[in-house]
């Protein structure tokens, strides 16, 4: 804000906009207060503001500064709540159309989900093998009653290609690898609704966009597809646009995105929250190897359609029950930083070891997830035990789940 434009008058003015300033403010306005000034001479969060933006340690000198330092990473959790939109880029995901008069039939051979579904549907499914391991993870949008668009994540395009090829056979279905076509801007946080319909005059209420269905969209001057799924367990939509009019549609997000807080986000990002979600990261947490049972994912298996590849495996897993489940830990330590590979103790015995990590900031500590061993065990059973993980020779103890650390119910993305 310019000089000249700054209020002449105000109940309070805060002078320094690192976190004791954005902190008083934050609070004053909390509790009703109006005319509330803050001056900061270059941008907000430029002076020591990032010490308490996650990696901040709870254990102070005096009782009063330790529960200050927990409330403060219990606020900051919070903050996104209130504030939260992000903008990343999603264009370099395998997007590969399918279509055909057997294009449903092809697909629910290969799929283990059903994809005789309506048109603008999203279904989050799986390629297996016959061993019921998982060859691919993708999301599959109807886009007419002949076609559907798989999307893949960009390193396994080319595979996610060649499987479908392989196994054509006698349907009649032409596969076109269409990435290179449409951009994805991920639109996502709790005021992603609220940028989109800034932007858009089409409706984004749960009644005429519920989650896992896509819709055709004006947005500025240009012609979309908003795709409302998320691999950061917020609220938020996948923009596909074409490649010729991305710019100019990242340009009117931006714009429109300065009254609504958007920020801009990475992949690293996505990372972070997907990990807390307890959402699968293909060639990490789940390859070929590993059974689409085990790997947690049976809910996007359905046995009940017609044989598909890999539900022989499936139904035996059923019947014979699992020898390993994978598991979601969070260190009871906000210190460390996890990656992947780190071992995991089960009472203080080496049972597996992470298949991926990653800093969960809402958490407040490093996440990661791992398979252990469980035959004959129930779900009690395993959480009953004392897990730790082994970060670089340090035995740092965890917390374990089976479900989502991060709104388990996933409420929040359906909101």
């Amino acid at each position: 804000m310019a000089l000249a434009n700054i209020q002449d008058k105000a109940r309070v003015v805060i002078i320094g906009g690192g976190v004791i300033g954005c902190s008083v403010a934050y609070h004053l306005t909390k509790l009703g207060w109006k005319d509330v000034v803050l001056l900061e001479r270059k941008e907000l969060t430029s002076g020591t503001t990032w010490h308490a933006a996650g990696l901040i340690a709870q254990l102070r000198a005096t009782a009063n500064m330790t529960r200050l330092a927990k409330y403060s990473q219990e606020l900051y959790g919070t903050l996104e709540d209130e504030t939260g939109v992000g903008l990343y880029d999603m264009s370099s995901f395998g997007k590969i159309r399918v279509e055909g008069p057997d294009a449903t039939a092809f697909l629910n051979h290969i799929c283990g989900g059903e994809m005789d579904v309506p048109v603008g549907k999203i279904v989050y499914a799986q390629f297996l093998n016959t061993r019921g391991g998982i060859e691919a993870d993708v999301t599959i949008t109807r886009l007419s009653e002949l076609t559907y668009l798989v999307v893949t994540p960009a390193a396994t395009r080319l595979a996610d290609e060649t499987w479908m090829r392989r196994h054509i056979g006698d349907h009649m279905v032409v596969i076109t690898d269409v990435t290179a076509g449409e951009a994805v801007l991920a639109v996502m946080g709790p005021k992603s609704r609220d940028l989109l319909s800034a932007v858009s005059p089409n409706d984004f209420s749960n009644a005429a966009n519920p989650f896992g269905a896509a819709q055709e969209i004006e947005i500025g001057m240009g012609i979309a597809r908003a795709h409302r799924v998320s691999y950061v367990g917020e609220l938020g939509w996948e923009i596909y646009v074409s490649t010729d009019m991305a710019a100019h549609v990242f340009e009117t997000l931006l714009a429109a995105g300065e009254s609504n807080g958007l920020k801009l986000c990475g992949l690293h990002m996505m990372d972070g929250c997907r990990i807390e979600k307890g959402f699968r990261h293909f060639g990490h947490d789940i390859t070929c190897e590993d059974h689409v049972l085990e790997a947690g994912l049976g809910f996007a298996v359905k046995t009940d359609k017609p044989d598909f590849i890999g539900r022989d495996a499936v139904l035996a897993k059923r019947e014979s029950g699992l020898k390993r489940r994978m598991v979601q830990f969070r260190l009871g330590d906000p210190e460390p930083l996890l990656f992947h590979n780190e071992p995991i103790l089960r009472d203080g015995k080496i049972v597996g070891h992470l298949t991926s990590g990653a800093y969960g900031h809402h958490l407040g500590a490093a996440v990661g997830m791992g398979y252990i061993g469980c035959e004959g065990e129930t779900a009690n059973d395993i959480l009953a035990s004392s897990y730790s993980i082994d970060v670089a020779g340090t035995v740092v103890r965890a917390q374990a789940s089976l479900r989502p650390f991060y709104d388990p119910s996933g409420d929040r993305m359906k909101s």
